[in-house]
């Protein structure tokens, strides 16, 4: 069995949200996340953007970006699409894996249901 490398500060930056929408706003809600998916294909730092239904309701998204500045130029470039999504979902939770940058540090000190994990093992 091979042993893996053991991870570096040059690792990906993974997310993993998961959004509660309400009945009446899943159609705005989707539409919003196709546009995203649309742009985020377009951002050359965005190495992964899906979304995927679940349960009615129950939508998760996971993100990979190649590091704290794509991960910023994406937010910066989307925040009118993101601010909509937040607004149309009743509850989120987002688990964020790698080293972000200050930004994003400091909007997750601030947002209830979002999680930082920064220091590999």
């Amino acid at each position: 069995m091979t042993t893996p490398a053991p991870l570096s500060e040059d690792t990906t930056i993974v997310s993993h949200a998961r959004f509660a929408v309400p009945e009446q706003s899943r159609a705005d809600f989707e539409r919003v996340v196709a546009e995203l998916v649309a742009r985020a294909e377009q951002e050359p730092g965005t190495l992964t953007y899906r979304f995927f239904r679940g349960a009615p309701g129950d939508y998760a998204a996971v993100e990979e970006y190649a590091d704290a500045e794509a991960v910023d130029t994406h937010q910066a470039a989307n925040q009118d699409l993101l601010a909509r999504a937040f607004e149309y979902a009743d509850e989120y939770w987002i688990n964020v894996h790698g080293a972000v940058g200050s930004e994003i540090r400091e909007w997750a000190r601030d947002a209830a249901g979002v999680n930082l994990f920064e220091d590999p093992l």
